[in-house]
């Protein structure tokens, strides 16, 4: 995908930002808003004052920029014309795009109380509903053609994209400098795949309004679609820095660290925005997101506890929890019937269809695994004619090729996969199929790009450990996971790290510390039950070796190697 476009944007973006942007200062006199920074807002052009304040009002609306609705709010307020039907109407107006566009919190903005017989009133109902009011034919007002489009704003229809756009591009001429047309024509091209045009929108509604700061947030998504992670951050570090205290700017900043796999720096923002607002879903249910990457899924399952209390039906929920029991405790049947209810209901969700599908082919039942290669040879269909199959089920489709050791299958997805997402997880996913062909040194070449790349990732570090291993590189390795052993809290990557260290140990008891170690860190870590079972069948303690191929069988009753240790130890299982 061309790439200069998204940097013009950038620039255009910057170059507004700059102390240099010819725009006015407005001051806020009204109580504080979460949006509000500590220098007064800007707006892109100045009030007009021959029509006096209804005059000044309209304006404003029309400017649409964070600044100007919040302006009339407070001249609403300044001039008492609040409850007259004009007053009502723009503080209505003032306040829905200041919630829909802005995400501004509903509980520190007046309560809307528009007139019902309003045109504008009628266009604010249906757009609630979902519904898209077209404009009249002959309509010039500037609002009659932005307003429908608040119905849109969660939609994914590229057809309805479509049909609003030549109403969006009509408001654009009527009024042109109003952010919010160009910024929703934005979102439109964005949604229809139109990158290159998405990005000129949103540096366009940006140039028209610096703190329209959902276009910023924009051109950083479009960023983050391309893989240039630190840059989206850079750009809404930036945003985050004129409005320090705005949280939703804060939860853009903290999923701009998540994508960039700089997890420590996410949960600072996190738990900074927390602190402001500790009940605020999203942001729990992000730090849960935090916290399964870093592998506390105890922790995070107290979290998710308390994210339930108020939302127990949301879907975005319901997968983190599947992918706590599965991925997390290493539970698939129980992340199984926590996925299957809402796979029924939702059959179409793509995220839930390819996440049943992958706990289905990692099952030990053989009913569940036949499901699973069902699922994955449906989803392997291309949604359409002429079009690819989903990368993210190419990916699953190599998980699975690795997972039977099927080297030769899972190598033939690895060109497309690479040449499209060379992201820290791909690669991880390429290190484990040159790992298991054995090619050490075309695994330690990925496991360095890794570590380069991406060296906040853990999973990256963790790979980078067992190459070093692989290559004879022992000293190094230690060095390594004897830093993260001491650095790193409770939890799954700590656990892991106990894993590599034993399989260094030179003595037969350091080894067996260590393992036990991984244990307690996490009691499911096949890895190490299996490590233990190895080491007391060599000093012939027949006891623990028992003890731990129990264990081990729970989780994995058809590894072929426990299977040969049940079979010497039958007579005493």
């Amino acid at each position: 995908m061309p790439r200069l476009p998204v940097y013009c944007c950038v620039f255009l973006f910057l170059l507004c930002c700059s102390n240099g942007a010819q725009v006015r200062e407005i001051p806020i006199n009204r109580p504080r808003l979460q949006a509000k920074p500590d220098q007064p807002f800007q707006q892109s052009r100045p009030m007009e004052n021959s029509g006096g304040v209804a005059a000044d009002i309209r304006a404003l609306c029309d400017e649409g920029s964070l600044s100007a609705l919040s302006k009339t709010i407070v001249l609403l307020q300044e001039n008492n014309i609040e409850e007259s039907e004009f007053g009502r109407m723009m503080g209505a107006i003032a306040v829905t795009l200041l919630i829909k566009v802005y995400k501004e919190p509903g509980g520190s903005l007046p309560r809307p109380d528009p007139p019902q017989n309003h045109p504008y009133s009628k266009i604010l109902t249906e757009a609630e509903r979902g519904i898209y009011r077209e404009p009249p034919p002959t309509s010039n007002d500037y609002l009659e053609h932005i307003l429908p489009f608040i119905a849109l704003l969660d939609d994914t229809a590229q057809s309805r994209f479509a049909s609003a756009l030549p109403n969006l591009e009509k408001a654009r001429q009527i009024n042109p400098t109003g952010a919010l047309a160009p910024y929703f024509m934005g979102l439109a091209a964005e949604r229809m795949d139109r990158i290159n045009r998405a990005s000129g929108l949103y540096a366009e509604a940006l140039a028209l309004a610096p703190d329209c700061y959902p276009a910023a947030f924009g051109i950083a998504g479009i960023l983050q679609k391309q893989g240039d992670y630190d840059e989206a951050v850079r750009i809404i570090g930036n945003i985050n820095d004129q409005y320090p205290d705005n949280i939703i700017i804060m939860r853009q900043l903290a999923r701009a660290y998540f994508y960039q796999n700089d997890w420590t720096s996410a949960r600072q923002v996190i738990d900074a925005a927390l602190a402001i607002r500790p009940q605020d879903p999203e942001l729990n249910l992000l730090l849960a997101q935090v916290l399964f990457e870093e592998g506390q899924f105890v922790q995070m399952q107290t979290v998710l506890d308390k994210y339930a209390a108020g939302n127990p039906e949301n879907r975005d929920y319901t997968l983190l929890r599947a992918r706590l029991q599965g991925d997390g405790f290493k539970n698939r049947e129980n992340a199984i019937n926590i996925l299957r209810p809402l796979y029924k209901l939702k059959p179409d969700d793509f995220s839930v269809a390819l996440y049943l599908t992958k706990l289905l082919l990692e099952s030990n039942n053989d009913a569940e695994q036949i499901e699973g290669r069902k699922l994955l040879k449906s989803l392997m269909l291309p949604p359409k004619r002429g079009e690819e199959i989903p990368l993210d089920v190419v990916l699953l489709a190599s998980e699975d090729a690795v997972r039977r050791a099927d080297w030769d299958e899972a190598r033939t997805y690895q060109d497309r996969i690479l040449s499209e997402r060379r992201s820290a997880s791909t690669l991880v996913s390429a290190f484990k199929v040159e790992q298991g062909t054995g090619d050490i040194r075309a695994a330690l070449a990925l496991a360095e790009e890794i570590i380069q790349k991406y060296p906040n990732y853990e999973e990256g570090r963790i790979v980078y450990a067992e190459a070093l291993i692989d290559s004879g590189r022992h000293g190094e390795a230690q060095r390594l996971i004897d830093a993260r052993i001491g650095t790193l809290g409770s939890g799954a990557y700590k656990s892991r790290y106990y894993y590599l260290r034993g399989l260094l140990r030179g003595s037969f008891d350091a080894a067996v510390s260590d393992f036990r170690s991984s244990l307690f860190e996490n009691p499911r870590n096949l890895d190490a039950l299996k490590a233990l079972v190895e080491l007391y069948d060599k000093h012939r303690d027949e006891r623990h070796v028992i003890y731990y191929l129990r264990q081990a069988l729970a989780l994995a009753p058809k590894d072929p190697d426990l299977l040969r240790y049940q079979k010497e130890y039958a007579g005493n299982m």
